[in-house]
C-alpha cells in the first residue's frame, strides 16, 4: 500500500499539490490546536485562582463562625449561675431544682434567640441523668451506656470542644441525636471548663446549618458544581447536594469524572472546604472558540483540496493530456490529435502539437511510401538478376547436351525448365506457400542434376506445419544453387554419390517461432577463414542492407549470392531474421536461413 501511494505521489502532480496545500495547513492545525490548549489552561488556571479566593474568603468566615461559637460556648459553660444551678440540683430533681433548671432554660432560650447561628442549645446534667433543651425541655437519659459514651467524651476533652453529627451512634447502637435531640451538627463541650473538680455535666449547642448553608451556595461557580465542608476529623459538615457516603468516596467519584478539584483548609481548625466543578462546564465557552477553530480548519482543507483540483485542471491536467500525446506519437499512433477550447498558453501548446503530430504523420507516410517503392525495385533488381544468371547456364547446358544428341534428357531439361519459369512468375506473385516455393525448388533441382548427369541425390525433410507459411520465393534457390555450383560440382571425390538435404522446420525461439530452413551438401566445403569472413559479411548485410547490398564488392562466387539472400531476408524480414554458415573443408556445408515467424504473415503485405 505504501509503495502504491509513493508510486501515484512520484506519477501524478495532483497528489502532489494536494499534499504540499495541506502541508500549508499543518502550521494553523498545530497553531490552533496549541491555541485552544493554553487558553483552557489560562481559563483554569483563572477559574481556579478565582474560584480559591471565594472559598478562602467563606472559609474565613466559618472560621469567624467556629471562634465566635467557641466564645460563646466557653461563656455558657463557665456561666456561674448554671453551673451553680447544676452542681445543687439532686440526683432527684425536687421543686426548687426543677425551677432552677427552667429558669436556665429561659436563658439559654434568651441567649439563642440574639445568636441566629444556633437551633438549640441543651446542657447535660450529670447527676439527674437528664438534658435540659430549648426545644425539647427536660429530656432523661435512661440508659447507662450512653451516659458513659458521654462521660468518655467529656474526660477526653479537657477544656475544648468537639463537633458530633446528629446520626452518629452512640452507647448501645443509638443515634446521637435522637439521644440528645440534636437535629444538626452539635457541638459538645464541658461545664465549668476552668474547675478542676468540676462535674461531668455538659453543654450541647446545635448549629443553624441553614445558615451555613446560605454561606456555602454564595460561592458556588454553578448549579453542577459541589461545594462541601468538613471537619478537621473528616466528618461531613454541610454541602450542597446529596451527602457523600466518605471523604475519599467523595475525592474518588470527582476525579473519576474529569471534575476539577480545588481545596482549601481552615487554618485554625483544620476543617477542608472541597469544590468539584466538571470541566466540561469550565470549558463551555472555550469549546464554542474550539469548535469555531477546528470548522475554520475544516474550511481550510477543503478549500486548499479545491484549489488544489482547480490548479490540477488547469495547468497538470493539460500537461498530462500532452504526455499522453507524446507518448502516443512514440509508439506510432500518428493520427492521435488533442482536444482543447483553451484560449492561454496551453491551448497554443495544444494546437502547435496537433499541427507537429499532423505533419509528421504525413512526412512518415510520405518516407514510407518512398521506402516501399525503394525496396519493390531493389527486389526487382535482385530478382532480375538471379533469372537471366541461370538461364544463360540453362540454355548453356541445353547446347551442350544437344551437341551430344542426348534428345531424352533434353526434352527433360526442358520440361522443368518450363515449370521453373511458371512458377518463378506465379501470375506476378512475389509470395509463394513453403510447399509452392520447395516444387519450385524442385525443379530447378532436377534440371541440375540432369545437367550434371544425376552426380548428386536430393532429400527433402518438410516440417507438415511449414508447407502454408508464406514464404517470399527465390529465397532459397541461390543457396541450393551455391551448394550445386560450388559444392558438390567441385567436390574432391567425385566418384562418390553426393547428397544435397533441404530441411524445413518450424521451431521455437527467444523471441518466439521461427522458420529454419536448412540446406546441406556433401561436397568440397570451405576453410574456416573463408566461412568466417563470409559469416560476417552476411551479417553486415543483415544489419545495414543499404551499405552491403549486392552490389557491394567484386565476388561473383558463393558470396555474392548468399549476399543476395541476406539483402531480400533483410527487406522483407527485417532485422530479426539470421542467416548461419556451418562448413568443415572437403566434408560439406550447411547454410541455415532462421525466419520468425511473426514477420512471416507480414510478408504478403509489404511486398507487391
Amino acid at each position: 500500500m505504501l509503495k502504491y501511494v509513493r508510486n501515484q505521489i512520484r506519477q501524478r502532480i495532483q497528489w502532489r499539490l494536494t499534499i504540499y496545500f495541506v502541508l500549508i495547513l499543518i502550521p494553523l492545525v498545530l497553531t490552533g490546536w496549541f491555541s485552544n490548549k493554553r487558553s483552557q489552561e489560562l481559563l483554569l488556571s483563572e477559574t481556579t485562582a478565582r474560584t480559591e479566593s471565594a472559598m478562602h474568603a467563606l472559609m474565613d468566615n466559618i472560621e469567624l463562625v467556629l471562634q465566635n461559637v467557641e466564645e460563646l460556648s466557653t461563656m455558657l459553660s463557665t456561666d456561674s449561675e448554671m453551673n451553680d444551678a447544676l452542681t445543687y440540683a439532686k440526683r432527684k430533681l425536687e421543686a426548687e431544682d426543677v425551677m432552677e433548671l427552667v429558669k436556665m432554660k429561659r436563658k439559654l432560650a434568651d441567649f439563642l434567640s440574639i445568636h441566629p447561628m444556633f437551633s438549640q442549645i441543651a446542657v447535660y446534667h450529670d447527676n439527674s441523668n437528664s438534658v435540659i433543651s430549648t426545644i425539647h425541655g427536660v429530656l432523661p437519659i435512661e440508659r447507662a451506656d450512653e451516659r458513659i459514651w458521654l462521660r468518655q467524651q467529656l474526660n477526653g476533652l479537657g477544656t475544648g470542644m468537639m463537633f458530633i453529627q446528629p446520626d452518629e451512634q452512640i452507647g448501645a447502637g443509638k443515634l446521637f441525636g435522637q439521644v440528645f435531640g440534636a437535629d444538626s451538627l452539635t457541638v459538645v463541650r464541658a461545664m465549668d471548663i476552668y474547675n478542676p473538680n468540676r462535674d461531668r455535666n455538659a453543654l450541647i449547642i446545635s448549629l443553624n446549618m441553614e445558615r451555613l448553608q446560605q454561606y456555602i451556595r454564595s460561592v458556588t461557580p454553578s448549579a453542577q458544581a459541589e461545594l462541601h465542608l468538613y471537619t478537621a476529623d473528616g466528618k461531613w459538615v454541610a454541602g450542597t447536594s446529596q451527602r457523600p457516603d466518605s471523604y475519599q468516596d467523595y475525592l474518588a467519584r470527582a476525579e473519576a469524572s474529569d471534575q476539577v478539584l480545588i481545596q482549601t483548609a481552615s487554618p485554625y481548625y483544620g476543617w477542608t472546604l472541597t469544590l468539584a466543578q466538571p470541566k466540561k462546564e469550565l470549558f463551555a465557552q472555550s469549546r464554542q472558540v474550539e469548535y469555531y477553530a477546528l470548522f475554520m480548519i475544516a474550511l481550510s482543507i477543503v478549500l486548499a483540496l479545491i484549489m488544489a483540483y482547480s490548479i490540477y485542471k488547469s495547468i497538470a491536467a493539460p500537461m498530462r493530456m500532452l504526455a499522453v500525446g507524446l507518448r502516443s506519437i512514440k509508439s506510432g499512433k500518428l493520427h492521435v490529435r488533442l482536444k482543447s477550447t483553451r484560449q492561454d498558453e496551453f491551448g497554443l501548446v495544444t494546437e502547435l502539437f496537433n499541427h507537429m503530430a499532423s505533419q509528421q504523420q504525413h512526412l512518415i507516410h510520405d518516407h514510407y511510401e518512398q521506402s516501399l517503392r525503394l525496396a519493390n525495385t531493389e527486389l526487382k533488381l535482385l530478382q532480375s538478376q538471379i533469372h537471366p544468371h541461370f538461364l544463360y547456364n540453362t540454355l548453356d547446358s541445353i547446347y551442350w547436351m544437344a551437341k551430344h544428341s542426348e534428345a531424352e534428357d533434353i526434352s527433360e531439361m526442358v520440361l522443368h525448365l518450363s515449370r521453373f519459369f511458371r512458377l518463378s512468375l506465379s501470375k506476378g506473385k512475389d509470395v509463394l506457400t513453403v510447399k509452392e516455393c520447395v516444387e519450385h525448388l524442385h525443379a530447378y533441382i532436377r534440371i541440375q542434376q540432369i545437367r550434371f548427369m544425376d552426380l548428386f541425390r536430393v532429400e527433402y525433410d518438410i516440417d507438415p506445419r511449414a508447407e502454408e507459411l508464406p514464404l517470399v520465393k527465390l529465397l532459397v534457390q541461390p543457396i541450393v544453387e551455391n551448394a550445386i555450383i560450388h559444392g558438390l560440382e567441385k567436390s574432391p571425390s567425385p566418384d562418390q554419390e553426393m547428397l544435397l538435404n533441404i530441411a524445413v522446420r518450424v521451431k521455437e525461439s527467444e523471441g518466439g517461432e521461427c522458420l529454419v530452413i536448412s540446406v546441406n551438401d556433401t561436397g568440397t566445403g570451405m576453410t574456416e577463414d573463408r566461412r568466417e569472413r563470409l559469416q560476417v559479411e552476411l551479417s553486415a548485410v543483415l544489419r545495414q542492407p543499404t551499405e552491403h547490398g549486392v552490389m557491394a564488392g567484386g565476388d561473383t562466387g558463393a558470396g555474392y549470392g548468399l549476399r543476395n539472400v541476406a539483402a531480400r531476408m533483410r527487406l522483407n524480414y527485417g532485422p530479426h531474421a539470421k542467416i548461419y554458415i556451418e562448413s568443415i573443408w572437403r566434408e560439406g556445408t550447411t547454410v541455415s536461413i532462421v525466419l520468425p515467424l511473426s514477420e512471416l504473415y507480414s510478408v504478403t503485405y509489404q511486398v507487391s
